[in-house]
């Protein structure tokens, strides 16, 4: 498979200790065959700690979001079918690359680190939700 980007040979890899993906050596993007970006979402093999520790940077995802609405739509690899573009999840700020046929995902270049910062700062914040709302009810029927 090639890269939908610049054409390169895509090479495997295995992500997180779990997940094998395929690689750009050019440009660094990631394909993701059907269901890895879910696998990846599960998988906590990175410490991203730091990350979570400080803000996001809204502005510059906000920036970046504007320029990938100017891109030109992308190719699919597997099945040479147009693939639509659209923000994964809900308020990532990532557009990710769909392929209506068989699925596949296309991650450029860094999308694939701010996506699981995203994921585990939204599991985070359930998690705190969740907390704060058992503490509130022990603290009514206490």
């Amino acid at each position: 498979m090639n890269c939908p980007i610049d054409g390169t040979a895509l090479e495997k890899e295995i992500y997180e200790n779990a997940t094998e993906v395929e690689r750009c050596g050019e440009c660094s993007g990631v394909w993701l065959d059907y269901g890895e970006l879910e696998q990846i979402q599960e998988t906590i093999g990175n410490d991203y700690s730091e990350e979570l520790a400080s803000l996001p940077n809204l502005v510059g995802r906000a920036h970046a979001m504007a320029l990938e609405r100017a891109r030109p739509e992308l190719t699919c690899s597997a099945c040479a079918v147009a693939m639509e573009r659209r923000e994964h999840g809900y308020a990532s700020q990532v557009f990710i690359d769909v392929c209506p046929s068989c699925r596949g995902v296309w991650l450029d270049s860094g999308e694939i680190k701010i996506l699981e910062v995203f994921f585990e700062r939204s599991k985070l914040k359930a998690d705190q939700a969740s907390r704060g709302f058992f503490a509130s009810l022990r603290d009514l029927f206490g």
